[in-house]
């Protein structure tokens, strides 16, 4: 009879230490789940977000945002730079510990602005956009990794759990018309102001503001005098998952040819939350 005690005492505190068990593991993962939420960091970078997290079969792990050549890259959280070298695939990258226990990864930069080591703030210019190291086009690469980056960045997490799809490709705010001559307006380029900024608040795309004031790059001066044709008029479309170039062209009656112009597509991939410009002349019959 006491041997009979003996095991089903065991066989109790056995079980009290599984549920034990189980519960703390519940409440660890809650704590993760509700820490990244309340995480409030900037956006590294305006521009837009051409790739996401997950992609290429899952291997895909972080977040891809065009922007024209020279837009500063800005650290989403104050930390610590971990690294900041020349790497064959990441080209000109920078990595940084932040205090909530995150390391984020800003990669193919045209130049770095900080040294392993440093300290930087929340929105400090760290580099500029670049197409450094195996990148096609000028984009930025972010990642964020839980803990620290891995060779096999198994602690990556979506970069969207932390900074908010709207916040990176945010629209500014219109500007006022300065001056107006056959169905254009001309505007001074003020500190900070890049072709797709202007673009996106004027509603038409870098290709016509290019095309319009003789631009042979993507490069403009605070002072500068361009052109807005206000005879067009461009709607900004968010890609679908699902989506092709093809069904997007057959819902705006637009060529696939016109899209991958106004919007510098190379190929007819595209991509779930890339904003595409639409141009049409408001003058049609169509």
């Amino acid at each position: 009879m006491l041997d009979l005690l003996r095991r089903l005492s065991i066989a109790l505190l056995v079980g009290v230490c599984i549920v034990l068990l189980f519960v703390s593991g519940t409440q660890a993962k809650a704590e993760e789940s509700s820490g990244a939420s309340e995480i409030n960091w900037s956006h590294p970078i305006r521009g837009t977000i051409t790739d996401t997290f997950g992609t290429r079969s899952g291997k895909h792990k972080g977040i891809d945002i065009a922007a024209p050549e020279g837009t500063k890259i800005l650290a989403v959280q104050e930390g610590i730079v971990t690294k900041s070298y020349y790497s064959d695939t990441y080209g000109n990258v920078v990595f940084i510990q932040h205090p909530e226990g995150y390391e984020t990864v800003y990669a193919h930069l045209h130049k770095r602005s900080v040294a392993e080591s440093a300290k930087v703030k929340k929105g400090q210019k760290i580099g500029t956009i670049g197409n450094t190291g195996l990148s096609r086009g000028t984009h930025l690469h972010f990642e964020v990794h839980k803990g620290n980056w891995t060779l096999d960045k198994k602690n990556a997490v979506d970069p969207f759990l932390m900074v908010a799809a709207n916040t990176i490709e945010a629209m500014p705010a219109m500007t006022k018309p300065a001056a107006q001559l056959d169905g254009s307006m001309q505007i001074t380029v003020k500190k900070g102001d890049t072709l797709w900024s202007i673009s996106a608040a004027h509603r038409t795309s870098v290709e016509s503001l290019k095309e319009l004031n003789q631009l042979k790059s993507n490069e403009i001066m605070a002072g500068q005098k361009l052109y807005i044709n206000e005879r067009l008029e461009a709607n900004t479309y968010t890609v679908k998952k699902g989506d092709t170039l093809y069904s997007i062209a057959d819902q705006f009656d637009v060529s696939i040819h016109q899209l991958k112009k106004e919007n510098n597509l190379k190929t007819e991939v595209i991509f779930p939350l890339q904003h595409l410009m639409i141009t049409k002349n408001s003058g049609s019959s169509e």
